[in-house]
């Protein structure tokens, strides 16, 4: 039976809010959608790109292929697929999907529920390692993707841990990458985006040194007992150098995620390393060469006592979701 257009387009309206849930650089949340006919289009928010951290917009578009693969996701819990045209107007570079309901199909819950669940944790990890067949299912879901996912062995941590220092090194001392850090770390309330100290460790101990979030303002959820000894380190990597494969990132980076938290391990991500552009050439080499690196991400299983992390501000549906008939 064919669905009336109006129940397709309160569908794919419903999925756009979902998409608010996704990551982002900073939470920058740099997309915007809009309700077209029967389908809904993704677009990039150039005014929210990041001068300094982000120059080429690279991780801008991979911010907004997470949305884009979370409502795809809400489409599936609801029980349709998506049909997306990708970058589908050569002219209109900023125009980067257009995603249709498509047919009907078993509802898919789980990676839905983990929408909500997500969290940005950036505290130390307890001891216990994932184990193969959960970073094979993480392989798996950046594949579905195009998008080649890197473990860090062991024997690496150590030269990723440099290249990470020295990522966060060049960036202290370049006026542009701190004008990015202040700028969406101290965001009016009102705003609902930006990085707060609330969802922020102070620097302690970790193999990996975390990104210095807190130049205005004290981090002030507490680390918890965790030592990292069990955390993983993920690297995705494309192919190419191409707006498709960073959109494309995106859409991996969201199906790890949600992944890994409906298997109850939390995740935070390390984008430093392919802002400053010596260090993510290192990195490639790290890895062999194999693709090129779009973003590193560290995993592993929260201390049961640590307690949750705050929930980070989202904009509302009216602020990033224009409907029928509006500009």
């Amino acid at each position: 039976m064919t669905q009336h257009p109006r129940a397709e387009i309160d569908q794919l309206a419903e999925a756009s809010i979902a998409a608010l849930r996704a990551p982002s650089i900073l939470n920058t949340q740099p997309w915007r959608w809009r309700l077209e006919g029967e389908h809904a289009e993704l677009w990039a928010d150039r005014a929210r790109r990041l001068d300094g951290l982000d120059p080429d917009g690279r991780l801008l578009l991979l911010s907004c292929g997470t949305a884009l693969h979370h409502a795809t996701v809400a489409l599936r819990a609801a029980g349709y697929a998506a049909d997306i045209e990708r970058l589908p107007d050569a002219e209109r570079p900023d125009l980067l999907a257009r995603i249709r309901q498509g047919a009907p199909g078993p509802a898919e819950r789980d990676l839905y529920a983990a929408i909500y669940r997500r969290r940005t944790d950036r505290r130390p990890f307890a001891d216990r390692r994932p184990d193969g067949s959960v970073l094979a299912e993480l392989g798996a879901a950046a594949e579905r993707h195009g998008t080649h996912l890197h473990v860090v062995r062991p024997d690496q941590v150590a030269a990723f841990a440099s290249a990470v220092a020295h990522a966060n090194a060049v960036e202290r001392a370049d006026d542009r990458y701190r004008a990015d850090i202040l700028a969406w770390t101290t965001r009016p309330r009102q705003e609902r985006d930006g990085v707060s100290a609330r969802s922020t460790v102070p620097a302690g101990s970790q193999p990996v040194p975390p990104r210095d979030l807190n130049p205005a303002a004290p981090a002030t959820l507490r680390p918890g007992p965790g030592a990292d000894r069990g955390t993983v380190y993920l690297v995705l990597a494309v192919d190419a150098e191409a707006p498709a494969a960073w959109l494309a990132a995106g859409e991996a980076l969201s199906d790890v995620w949600l992944t890994l938290t409906a298997r109850g391990l939390a995740a935070s991500p390390i984008s430093e390393v392919v802002e400053v552009e010596p260090v993510r050439a290192a990195l490639r080499r790290l890895l062999g060469g194999a693709g090129h690196p779009a973003i590193a991400v560290r995993v592993g299983y929260p201390e049961q006592d640590a307690g949750p992390v705050p929930v980070s501000t989202r904009r509302s549906g009216t602020d990033t979701v224009g409907l029928p008939g509006q500009p």
